[in-house]
Parts: C-alpha cells; sequence; structure tokens
C-alpha cells in the first residue's frame, strides 16, 4: 500500500517540470505519461519503481488491519 501518489506529486517531489522529464526517469514516452490524470494515483508499476529508486521520497505505507480485512 502506498501513499496516494499523483503524477503532480511526483514531479514536485522529484523536482520535475514537465511530462518529458517525468518520461525519461520512468524509460518511457512522454505520451505515455501525459495519458496520467494530474490529480489520479500513478500506474502501480509505476509506484512500484519510485519506491525502488527513492524510497525516501516514495515510502510504503502498511496497511492497517481494518484496511486488509
Amino acid at each position: 500500500m502506498t501513499d496516494f501518489w499523483s503524477k503532480r506529486q511526483v514531479r514536485t517531489r522529484l523536482g520535475f517540470q514537465t511530462d518529458a522529464e517525468l518520461a525519461q526517469f520512468f524509460g518511457i514516452t512522454r505520451s505515455a505519461v501525459s495519458q496520467w490524470p494530474q490529480e489520479a494515483p500513478i500506474p502501480p508499476l509505476r509506484q512500484f519503481i519510485l519506491h525502488q529508486r527513492h524510497p525516501d521520497l516514495f515510502p510504503w505505507v502498511e496497511a492497517s488491519e481494518d484496511e486488509s480485512s
């Protein structure tokens, strides 16, 4: 489980200004990143990559027992 990581939040935390910078970070096209809504969570695979590369900026948050049951 993660915090809510929107495209806007990810760009801000990484210090990026454009979708092109974010696309380069993930190794995907700018058009792929431009399809992500600004305020919706980014795709789960990209969240995993963020956590792997920057665990200090994008930590996993453990689900409480109420959420996991």
